[in-house]
């Protein structure tokens, strides 16, 4: 239903009165909601010290979701924002899974002199080991520790869920917007055909699809 010239000269003027809310914890709400929604991600872009994000390369991710997305009007294109969110975060998630490992073979020399000095403790008559055994043994301790111990592992996959049910979520919707946008055009199109209500209601829950785990 088409909103009357009347209510709509009233909304104008009722937002422009609105300046925003007054407390500085509204302020600070107010402030997080681009991040929340994915319209403004200025917060979502690392600057620590020890951590850079590059703003180029996150809006380079955003240009080209657009290119193969082609979203329209301002709710689909949020959608392709939050695809965008989904992704960068991802990119982190396989980062500290890298940094986690990387730890975990840092003193990995030293952690096979140390096997050894504790088994010689116990067998004092055994020889120095030879070159090959010190390879086999690290080789082995390599290979035990070429995935994130148990609490690291379990932090990053629940992370790595999260944000595949997120991402899933909003393509899915995306799809069900754009599909109904071209069901609507097509029946502008066609003469006398008559134009789907705006009350049309699309689900944003999939099939058998459950709530997010916090």
């Amino acid at each position: 239903m088409r909103m009357s010239e009347k209510k709509l000269a009233a909304n104008r003027q009722n937002a422009q009165k609105s300046t925003g809310p007054k407390t500085p914890e509204g302020k600070q709400i107010v402030s997080q909601n681009g991040v929340k929604h994915g319209l403004y991600t200025q917060a979502l872009i690392l600057n620590a010290p020890a951590l850079k994000d590059d703003p180029a390369a996150y809006e380079s991710l955003i240009a080209s979701l657009i290119e193969d997305l082609q979203p329209e009007g301002i709710f689909e294109n949020f959608l392709v924002r939050k695809i965008a969110n989904c992704l960068w975060r991802s990119r982190r998630a396989i980062d500290a899974e890298n940094a986690q490992i990387e730890r975990q073979l840092k003193n990995i020399d030293s952690d096979v002199a140390s096997d050894f000095e504790f088994r010689r403790s116990f067998h004092p008559e055994e020889d120095d080991p030879t070159p090959e055994e010190i390879i086999r043994a690290k080789a082995i301790k390599i290979g035990s520790n070429s995935i994130p111990e148990k609490d690291a592992g379990h932090h990053i996959m629940r992370y790595e869920m999260r944000l595949d049910r997120q991402l899933s979520r909003a393509f899915f919707l995306l799809e069900r917007l754009q599909s109904r946008r071209k069901s609507e055009f097509g029946k502008q199109s066609t003469p006398g055909s008559p134009i789907l209500s705006n009350q049309t209601q699309i689900s944003c829950n999939q099939p058998n699809d459950r709530p997010l785990e916090e």
